[in-house]
Protein backbone atom coordinates (compact mmCIF):
# COMPACT_ATOMS: atom_id res chain seq x y z
CA UNK A 1 0.00 0.00 0.00
CA UNK A 2 1.23 3.46 -0.63
CA UNK A 3 2.35 5.77 2.27
CA UNK A 4 0.08 8.40 3.49
CA UNK A 5 2.69 10.02 5.25
CA UNK A 6 4.64 12.62 3.35
CA UNK A 7 8.11 14.67 4.19
CA UNK A 8 8.58 18.23 2.68
CA UNK A 9 11.66 20.00 3.45
CA UNK A 10 10.36 23.67 3.79
CA UNK A 11 12.54 26.82 3.91
CA UNK A 12 12.26 29.04 7.51
CA UNK A 13 8.92 31.59 6.52
CA UNK A 14 8.43 35.14 7.33
CA UNK A 15 5.33 35.31 9.92
CA UNK A 16 3.63 38.76 8.35
CA UNK A 17 1.30 39.27 11.59
CA UNK A 18 2.87 38.56 15.04
CA UNK A 19 2.97 39.99 18.60
CA UNK A 20 6.64 39.59 19.06
CA UNK A 21 7.58 41.92 21.86
CA UNK A 22 4.23 40.96 23.54
CA UNK A 23 4.91 37.63 23.37
CA UNK A 24 8.48 37.52 24.21
CA UNK A 25 7.45 39.48 27.29
CA UNK A 26 4.86 36.80 28.36
CA UNK A 27 6.86 34.09 27.70
CA UNK A 28 7.61 33.41 31.23
CA UNK A 29 3.79 33.63 32.31
CA UNK A 30 1.89 30.67 33.16
CA UNK A 31 -0.06 29.74 30.17
CA UNK A 32 -3.24 28.26 30.65
CA UNK A 33 -3.79 26.99 26.99
CA UNK A 34 -2.98 24.03 26.55
CA UNK A 35 -4.67 23.16 30.08
CA UNK A 36 -8.07 21.70 30.70
CA UNK A 37 -11.15 23.63 32.48
CA UNK A 38 -10.61 21.58 35.76
CA UNK A 39 -6.79 21.89 35.54
CA UNK A 40 -6.72 25.38 35.15
CA UNK A 41 -9.30 26.47 37.61
CA UNK A 42 -6.83 23.92 39.84
CA UNK A 43 -4.35 25.79 38.81
CA UNK A 44 -5.50 29.53 39.59
CA UNK A 45 -6.75 29.22 42.67
CA UNK A 46 -3.18 27.53 43.60
CA UNK A 47 -1.85 30.57 42.97
CA UNK A 48 -0.02 33.14 45.51
CA UNK A 49 -1.66 35.26 47.19
CA UNK A 50 0.87 37.67 48.26
CA UNK A 51 2.06 39.17 44.61
CA UNK A 52 -0.14 39.25 41.23
CA UNK A 53 0.53 36.78 38.82
CA UNK A 54 0.16 37.08 34.75
CA UNK A 55 -1.35 34.31 33.56
CA UNK A 56 -2.02 34.34 29.91
CA UNK A 57 -4.11 31.83 27.55
CA UNK A 58 -7.28 31.93 28.81
CA UNK A 59 -9.54 30.42 26.13
CA UNK A 60 -13.03 31.39 27.08
CA UNK A 61 -14.88 28.80 25.61
CA UNK A 62 -12.99 26.03 27.52
CA UNK A 63 -12.99 27.71 30.67
CA UNK A 64 -15.92 29.75 31.88
CA UNK A 65 -15.46 31.64 35.15
CA UNK A 66 -18.47 33.63 36.51
CA UNK A 67 -18.04 37.19 38.03
CA UNK A 68 -18.22 36.04 41.03
CA UNK A 69 -15.44 32.39 40.22
CA UNK A 70 -13.38 35.71 39.02
CA UNK A 71 -13.67 37.74 41.68
CA UNK A 72 -12.60 35.34 44.62
CA UNK A 73 -9.45 34.04 42.73
CA UNK A 74 -6.18 34.76 44.39
CA UNK A 75 -4.07 38.15 42.68
CA UNK A 76 -4.32 37.30 38.93
CA UNK A 77 -4.20 39.32 35.48
CA UNK A 78 -5.88 36.63 33.15
CA UNK A 79 -5.38 37.25 29.14
CA UNK A 80 -7.77 35.95 27.06
CA UNK A 81 -5.83 33.39 24.48
CA UNK A 82 -7.13 36.00 21.72
CA UNK A 83 -5.17 39.08 23.24
CA UNK A 84 -8.62 41.07 23.90
CA UNK A 85 -10.13 40.76 26.98
CA UNK A 86 -9.28 40.05 29.87
CA UNK A 87 -10.11 39.47 33.34
CA UNK A 88 -8.86 40.19 37.11
CA UNK A 89 -9.90 39.15 40.42
CA UNK A 90 -11.02 41.22 43.30
CA UNK A 91 -7.09 40.64 45.10
CA UNK A 92 -5.73 41.83 42.07
CA UNK A 93 -6.56 45.43 41.89
CA UNK A 94 -4.52 46.69 44.92
CA UNK A 95 -1.10 45.34 43.00
CA UNK A 96 -2.44 46.37 39.50
CA UNK A 97 -3.97 50.16 41.40
CA UNK A 98 -0.64 51.69 40.95
CA UNK A 99 1.11 51.05 37.98
CA UNK A 100 -2.16 51.14 35.55
CA UNK A 101 -5.01 53.00 37.13
CA UNK A 102 -6.45 53.15 33.95
CA UNK A 103 -6.99 50.14 33.25
CA UNK A 104 -7.99 48.56 36.64
CA UNK A 105 -10.50 52.10 36.14
CA UNK A 106 -12.11 50.45 33.03
CA UNK A 107 -11.90 46.91 34.01
CA UNK A 108 -15.54 46.15 32.98
CA UNK A 109 -15.89 48.43 29.87
CA UNK A 110 -14.95 46.48 26.97
CA UNK A 111 -15.46 49.37 24.59
CA UNK A 112 -12.73 51.16 26.12
CA UNK A 113 -10.99 47.93 26.07
CA UNK A 114 -11.33 47.44 22.46
CA UNK A 115 -10.39 51.13 21.69
CA UNK A 116 -7.33 51.07 23.84
CA UNK A 117 -5.61 47.57 22.58
CA UNK A 118 -2.30 48.59 22.08
CA UNK A 119 -2.42 50.20 26.01
CA UNK A 120 -3.61 47.33 27.00
CA UNK A 121 -0.68 45.40 25.22
CA UNK A 122 2.17 47.72 26.62
CA UNK A 123 0.88 47.05 30.06
CA UNK A 124 0.81 43.40 30.01
CA UNK A 125 4.13 44.03 28.83
CA UNK A 126 5.61 45.79 31.46
CA UNK A 127 3.85 44.07 34.15
CA UNK A 128 5.82 40.89 32.46
CA UNK A 129 9.09 42.40 31.73
CA UNK A 130 10.97 42.63 28.16
CA UNK A 131 14.75 42.03 27.66
CA UNK A 132 17.26 41.06 24.64
CA UNK A 133 17.76 37.89 26.70
CA UNK A 134 13.69 37.17 26.09
CA UNK A 135 13.43 38.34 22.93
CA UNK A 136 16.41 36.31 21.72
CA UNK A 137 14.50 33.32 23.60
CA UNK A 138 10.98 33.43 21.71
CA UNK A 139 12.78 34.10 18.19
CA UNK A 140 15.10 30.58 18.87
CA UNK A 141 11.43 28.93 20.03
CA UNK A 142 10.09 30.46 16.56
CA UNK A 143 13.41 29.20 14.26
CA UNK A 144 12.81 25.78 15.75
CA UNK A 145 8.58 25.87 14.65
CA UNK A 146 10.18 26.61 10.85
CA UNK A 147 9.42 30.89 11.46
CA UNK A 148 12.68 33.02 11.04
CA UNK A 149 11.66 35.87 11.24
CA UNK A 150 8.35 37.98 12.11
CA UNK A 151 6.36 41.56 12.13
CA UNK A 152 4.94 42.87 15.34
CA UNK A 153 1.66 43.75 14.99
CA UNK A 154 1.75 46.11 17.29
CA UNK A 155 4.77 46.62 19.32
CA UNK A 156 3.79 46.70 23.24
CA UNK A 157 5.11 50.46 23.69
CA UNK A 158 7.87 52.90 23.45
CA UNK A 159 10.48 50.67 25.37
CA UNK A 160 10.26 47.63 23.24
CA UNK A 161 9.96 50.11 19.92
CA UNK A 162 13.57 50.38 21.38
CA UNK A 163 14.99 47.22 22.05
CA UNK A 164 13.71 45.80 19.33
CA UNK A 165 15.11 48.33 16.61
CA UNK A 166 18.81 48.39 18.40
CA UNK A 167 18.30 44.53 18.90
CA UNK A 168 20.78 42.04 17.64
CA UNK A 169 18.35 40.09 15.73
CA UNK A 170 16.69 43.63 14.33
CA UNK A 171 16.80 42.43 11.04
CA UNK A 172 14.18 39.31 11.57
CA UNK A 173 12.03 41.63 13.39
CA UNK A 174 10.06 44.59 12.14
CA UNK A 175 7.04 46.21 14.33
CA UNK A 176 4.25 48.54 13.84
CA UNK A 177 2.76 51.03 16.08
CA UNK A 178 -0.70 52.57 17.37
CA UNK A 179 -0.71 56.03 16.11
CA UNK A 180 -0.47 57.68 19.54
CA UNK A 181 2.86 55.97 19.76
CA UNK A 182 4.23 56.71 16.25
CA UNK A 183 3.89 60.58 16.89
CA UNK A 184 5.72 59.94 20.16
CA UNK A 185 8.67 57.58 18.58
CA UNK A 186 12.02 59.05 18.02
CA UNK A 187 13.33 59.38 14.98
CA UNK A 188 15.30 56.20 14.78
CA UNK A 189 12.10 54.13 16.47
CA UNK A 190 10.33 56.03 13.45
CA UNK A 191 12.18 54.72 11.01
CA UNK A 192 12.35 51.35 11.97
CA UNK A 193 8.81 51.10 11.97
CA UNK A 194 6.33 49.50 9.72
CA UNK A 195 3.81 51.83 9.68
CA UNK A 196 0.66 52.26 11.33
CA UNK A 197 -2.16 49.83 12.96
CA UNK A 198 -5.20 50.57 13.84
CA UNK A 199 -7.76 48.55 15.75
CA UNK A 200 -11.61 48.19 14.62
CA UNK A 201 -13.34 45.66 16.46
CA UNK A 202 -12.63 42.95 18.80
CA UNK A 203 -12.30 39.24 18.66
CA UNK A 204 -14.13 36.04 18.20
CA UNK A 205 -12.43 35.24 21.65
CA UNK A 206 -14.06 37.96 23.37
CA UNK A 207 -17.52 37.79 21.59
CA UNK A 208 -16.63 41.26 20.58
CA UNK A 209 -15.91 41.34 16.56
CA UNK A 210 -18.42 42.90 14.35
CA UNK A 211 -19.96 40.25 12.88
CA UNK A 212 -22.95 40.58 10.73
CA UNK A 213 -25.67 38.75 12.65
CA UNK A 214 -26.17 37.80 16.10
CA UNK A 215 -23.92 35.96 18.24
CA UNK A 216 -25.11 32.67 19.82
CA UNK A 217 -25.82 33.22 23.70
CA UNK A 218 -23.65 36.49 25.14
CA UNK A 219 -21.81 38.43 22.30
CA UNK A 220 -21.91 42.17 21.09
CA UNK A 221 -19.62 43.36 18.18
CA UNK A 222 -17.51 46.75 18.99
CA UNK A 223 -16.29 48.87 16.69
CA UNK A 224 -13.39 50.95 18.36
CA UNK A 225 -13.99 53.92 16.14
CA UNK A 226 -17.36 55.75 13.99
CA UNK A 227 -17.14 56.05 10.27
CA UNK A 228 -15.56 59.87 11.19
CA UNK A 229 -13.19 59.09 13.49
CA UNK A 230 -11.97 56.12 11.09
CA UNK A 231 -11.55 58.10 8.07
CA UNK A 232 -9.94 60.92 10.17
CA UNK A 233 -7.48 58.38 11.74
CA UNK A 234 -6.43 56.92 8.15
CA UNK A 235 -6.20 60.15 6.33
CA UNK A 236 -3.85 61.20 9.49
CA UNK A 237 -1.75 58.29 8.78
CA UNK A 238 -1.79 59.23 4.76
CA UNK A 239 0.30 61.57 5.12
CA UNK A 240 3.14 60.25 7.04
CA UNK A 241 5.09 58.36 4.52
CA UNK A 242 4.43 54.63 6.21
CA UNK A 243 2.25 51.71 6.13
CA UNK A 244 -1.14 51.03 7.21
CA UNK A 245 -2.40 47.80 8.97
CA UNK A 246 -6.06 47.90 9.58
CA UNK A 247 -7.64 44.83 12.29
CA UNK A 248 -10.93 43.75 11.05
CA UNK A 249 -12.56 40.71 11.66
CA UNK A 250 -16.23 41.00 11.19
CA UNK A 251 -18.48 41.99 7.99
CA UNK A 252 -19.06 45.40 9.64
CA UNK A 253 -15.96 46.13 10.36
CA UNK A 254 -14.40 45.21 7.13
CA UNK A 255 -17.21 47.27 5.33
CA UNK A 256 -15.87 50.10 7.51
CA UNK A 257 -12.26 49.69 6.86
CA UNK A 258 -13.46 49.76 3.18
CA UNK A 259 -15.14 52.71 3.33
CA UNK A 260 -12.91 54.40 4.95
CA UNK A 261 -10.02 53.27 3.10
CA UNK A 262 -11.33 54.40 -0.26
CA UNK A 263 -12.39 58.01 0.77
CA UNK A 264 -9.27 58.78 2.30
CA UNK A 265 -7.10 57.38 -0.44
CA UNK A 266 -9.61 59.08 -3.10
CA UNK A 267 -8.59 62.70 -1.12
CA UNK A 268 -4.85 62.00 -1.33
CA UNK A 269 -3.90 59.62 1.78
CA UNK A 270 -0.79 57.37 0.61
CA UNK A 271 0.82 54.59 2.11
CA UNK A 272 3.95 52.48 1.59
CA UNK A 273 1.39 49.67 2.29
CA UNK A 274 -1.95 49.11 2.98
CA UNK A 275 -2.82 45.68 4.61
CA UNK A 276 -5.98 44.98 6.66
CA UNK A 277 -5.75 41.92 8.79
CA UNK A 278 -8.06 39.48 9.66
CA UNK A 279 -11.00 39.86 7.19
CA UNK A 280 -12.22 36.66 8.52
CA UNK A 281 -15.75 36.62 7.22
CA UNK A 282 -15.13 38.80 4.16
CA UNK A 283 -17.37 38.61 1.07
CA UNK A 284 -17.27 38.56 -2.35
CA UNK A 285 -18.06 42.42 -2.38
CA UNK A 286 -15.71 43.38 -0.57
CA UNK A 287 -12.78 41.16 -1.59
CA UNK A 288 -13.28 43.14 -4.70
CA UNK A 289 -13.58 46.03 -3.31
CA UNK A 290 -10.35 45.61 -1.43
CA UNK A 291 -8.89 44.56 -4.70
CA UNK A 292 -9.50 48.05 -6.49
CA UNK A 293 -8.47 50.02 -3.89
CA UNK A 294 -5.15 47.82 -3.85
CA UNK A 295 -5.36 46.56 -0.24
CA UNK A 296 -3.25 43.74 0.99
CA UNK A 297 -5.15 40.76 2.88
CA UNK A 298 -3.01 39.72 5.78
CA UNK A 299 -4.62 36.55 6.71
CA UNK A 300 -4.29 33.51 9.37
CA UNK A 301 -5.21 30.32 7.98
CA UNK A 302 -4.36 28.59 11.40
CA UNK A 303 -8.02 30.66 12.37
CA UNK A 304 -9.97 28.15 10.16
CA UNK A 305 -10.19 26.01 13.32
CA UNK A 306 -12.42 28.76 14.60
CA UNK A 307 -15.21 27.68 12.57
CA UNK A 308 -14.77 24.89 15.34
CA UNK A 309 -13.58 26.26 18.68
CA UNK A 310 -15.83 28.78 18.07
CA UNK A 311 -19.17 27.30 16.96
CA UNK A 312 -20.56 27.95 20.63
CA UNK A 313 -20.91 31.26 20.08
CA UNK A 314 -21.17 31.79 15.72
CA UNK A 315 -23.93 30.75 14.20
CA UNK A 316 -23.55 28.33 10.74
CA UNK A 317 -23.70 30.74 8.12
CA UNK A 318 -20.54 32.57 10.27
CA UNK A 319 -18.31 28.95 10.35
CA UNK A 320 -18.76 28.69 7.00
CA UNK A 321 -17.96 31.96 5.94
CA UNK A 322 -14.69 32.10 7.88
CA UNK A 323 -11.56 32.39 6.32
CA UNK A 324 -12.80 31.92 2.55
CA UNK A 325 -9.71 31.45 0.56
CA UNK A 326 -10.97 29.53 -2.72
CA UNK A 327 -13.22 32.97 -3.15
CA UNK A 328 -10.49 34.86 -2.83
CA UNK A 329 -7.70 33.04 -5.05
CA UNK A 330 -10.46 31.54 -7.79
CA UNK A 331 -12.97 34.32 -7.91
CA UNK A 332 -11.18 37.10 -6.67
CA UNK A 333 -7.63 36.89 -8.17
CA UNK A 334 -5.88 37.56 -5.18
CA UNK A 335 -2.29 35.93 -5.29
CA UNK A 336 -0.41 34.52 -1.65
CA UNK A 337 2.64 36.34 -1.16
CA UNK A 338 1.41 39.32 -3.50
CA UNK A 339 -1.76 40.95 -2.52
CA UNK A 340 -2.64 38.20 0.28
CA UNK A 341 -0.15 37.21 2.88
CA UNK A 342 -0.03 34.96 5.97
CA UNK A 343 0.98 35.01 9.40
CA UNK A 344 -0.17 33.49 12.76
CA UNK A 345 -1.40 35.77 15.35
CA UNK A 346 0.87 33.75 17.45
CA UNK A 347 -2.19 31.31 18.15
CA UNK A 348 0.10 29.13 17.95
CA UNK A 349 3.32 29.62 16.46
CA UNK A 350 4.72 27.92 14.16
CA UNK A 351 4.26 26.50 10.27
CA UNK A 352 2.55 23.44 11.19
CA UNK A 353 -0.33 24.37 12.90
CA UNK A 354 -1.64 26.63 9.91
CA UNK A 355 -0.62 23.92 7.26
CA UNK A 356 -2.96 21.44 9.19
CA UNK A 357 -5.40 24.34 8.61
CA UNK A 358 -4.75 24.68 4.79
CA UNK A 359 -4.28 21.33 4.09
CA UNK A 360 -7.46 19.41 6.25
CA UNK A 361 -9.99 22.35 7.11
CA UNK A 362 -13.70 22.19 8.15
CA UNK A 363 -15.00 23.36 4.88
CA UNK A 364 -13.91 23.28 1.38
CA UNK A 365 -13.34 27.00 0.68
CA UNK A 366 -10.93 27.24 3.74
CA UNK A 367 -8.42 24.91 1.41
CA UNK A 368 -5.00 26.18 0.52
CA UNK A 369 -2.15 23.58 -1.41
CA UNK A 370 1.07 23.81 0.89
CA UNK A 371 3.02 25.82 -2.31
CA UNK A 372 -0.39 28.57 -1.49
CA UNK A 373 0.53 28.32 2.12
CA UNK A 374 4.48 28.86 1.71
CA UNK A 375 3.89 31.79 -0.85
CA UNK A 376 1.72 33.37 1.39
CA UNK A 377 4.31 33.27 4.33
CA UNK A 378 7.06 33.97 2.01
CA UNK A 379 10.71 33.78 2.88
CA UNK A 380 12.65 34.38 6.27
CA UNK A 381 14.27 37.82 6.73
CA UNK A 382 17.68 38.32 7.84
CA UNK A 383 18.39 34.40 8.72
CA UNK A 384 18.33 31.27 6.28
CA UNK A 385 17.18 27.74 6.57
CA UNK A 386 14.84 24.58 6.43
CA UNK A 387 12.67 22.22 8.59
CA UNK A 388 10.79 19.27 7.60
CA UNK A 389 7.57 19.28 7.55
CA UNK A 390 5.72 15.40 8.22
CA UNK A 391 1.80 15.53 6.71
CA UNK A 392 0.10 12.39 7.49
CA UNK A 393 -3.02 12.43 4.65
CA UNK A 394 -4.76 9.78 6.56
CA UNK A 395 -4.94 11.13 10.50
CA UNK A 396 -4.77 14.56 8.89
CA UNK A 397 -1.79 15.92 10.98
CA UNK A 398 1.15 18.14 10.62
CA UNK A 399 4.30 18.08 12.88
CA UNK A 400 7.68 19.50 12.67
CA UNK A 401 9.98 16.57 12.61
CA UNK A 402 10.84 16.21 16.21
CA UNK A 403 7.88 18.08 17.84
CA UNK A 404 4.28 17.46 18.50
CA UNK A 405 1.76 16.86 15.78
CA UNK A 406 -1.14 18.88 15.07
Amino acid sequence: MPTLTRTVRLPLLHDNHNHVSLYAALASCPDLADMDARTACSFLHGLPQDRLTVVRGWRTNELVLSPEELAGLPPVLLINFSLHGFGLSDAALAFMEPAVSDIVEHRHDAPWCEANVPRLFSAYCGLAGLDETKLASFMAGLKVLGIGSAEDLVVAGAQAATLMSQSALSSRMAYWASPELYEALAQPERQACRGIKLFLDGSLGARSAAIRGLWLGAGSGILAYSDAGLYEAISAAGSWDTGLAVHAIGGIAIDQALAACERALREGARFTTARLEHVQFIDRNQASKARELGLTLSMQPNFSSDSRDYADRLPAAALAANNPFRMLIDEAGFTPGKDLIFGSDGMPHGIAYPAREALFPDYPGQRLSLEELVAGYGLSRGIEGSVWLEIDEERKTVRIAGNEAF
